[in-house]
């Protein structure tokens, strides 16, 4: 079984997770946060699928976590690394009117990631690498230490962005990652959730906590007939709740079809297409923004 849902939530669940409390430049690390995003996760309002690569990924424009390969209970390194996504999570929900750079943000998540292992496990070391990596594992770890956030009794301190400006540099100089290619005053790509997203002016929704349909389930493909139908659903334009309900359903339809179906629908909704309905109803029937966050979802998935 692949690394799915449940292994994000118990991750959020983790006694280690919600005993953090600590900040990282301007944004705050602790306990409350994580467990908002896993009411979210079981809301629906962050999606959570299955990947094909050892490594996760957050996207904060469809709120899409993608786990990375593994067989289901998530180990600790895979915990850890599923703690670093859900903090891309954190600081798309809550830095809201806060400038968060990129660099920033990915150096909250290494630091909360390795904050994670070495509390779980005091005698974790960093394990060996290829240099220009180990050297950065390596200091991540000294920053914490220097901070006690090892431990418990490391709560309640705040790293300086002064502090994290070497770790930044060295950050950027990593090979294989897309970091240098950000200026260090560079904003983050944080958002909030479709739920309440700044261009989704037609998707504010409340929504109920109820149980996600996990990850690993068989998910059927989405086919022209349901699409059809699903398109075709009439709201009142006050009915913001019905609009955001469908936004969402497409968007786990698109994430959790199969790759032939995703390949095989993302070039016929670029753009309209006259005579082919789910185009012609995508189109009419969704916002620009509705759209590109499905396309986008697509595109990630091909």
């Amino acid at each position: 079984m692949p690394l799915n849902e449940g292994d994000v939530l118990n991750t959020l669940s983790d006694g280690v997770t919600l005993g953090m409390n600590f900040w990282v430049g301007p944004v705050q690390i602790s306990g409350t946060p994580y467990t908002v995003i896993r009411d979210h996760i079981r809301a629906g309002n962050i999606l959570v699928t299955p990947g094909s690569s050892n490594l996760a990924f957050y996207d904060s424009k469809t709120d899409i976590l993608t786990t990375q390969t593994g067989n289901s209970p998530a180990n600790l390194d895979q915990r850890a690394q599923l703690l670093h996504e859900c903090t891309h999570a954190l600081i798309d929900l809550f830095t809201n009117g806060i400038t968060v750079t990129r660099h920033i943000d990915e150096l909250a998540s290494y630091i909360v990631q390795h904050v994670y292992m070495m509390r779980s496990n005091p005698a974790w070391v960093v394990s060996p690498n290829n240099p220009p990596w180990f050297a950065f594992y390596s200091n991540v770890v000294a920053l914490i230490k220097s901070f006690r956030l090892d431990t418990v009794a490391g709560n309640g301190s705040k790293i300086g962005v002064t502090a994290l400006e070497p770790l930044r540099i060295q950050l950027a100089a990593l090979p294989g990652v897309n970091y240098g290619t950000f200026k260090k005053d560079d904003p983050t790509g944080a958002d909030g959730l479709i739920r309440n997203h700044p261009f989704l002016a037609d998707v504010h929704e409340e929504t109920s906590v109820r149980s996600a349909t996990t990850s690993h389930e068989t998910y059927p493909d989405p086919n022209d007939d349901y699409l059809i139908r699903t398109l075709q659903e009439q709201y009142a334009a006050s009915d913001v709740a019905g609009y955001g309900a469908r936004l969402r359903s497409l968007r786990r339809d698109f994430a959790l079809c199969s790759l032939g179906r995703a390949r095989e629908l993302s070039p016929r909704l670029i753009a309209r297409r006259r005579g082919d309905r789910v185009s012609e109803l995508f189109h009419d029937r969704l916002s620009t923004a509705g759209r590109a966050i499905l396309l986008r979802v697509l595109r990630e998935r091909i």
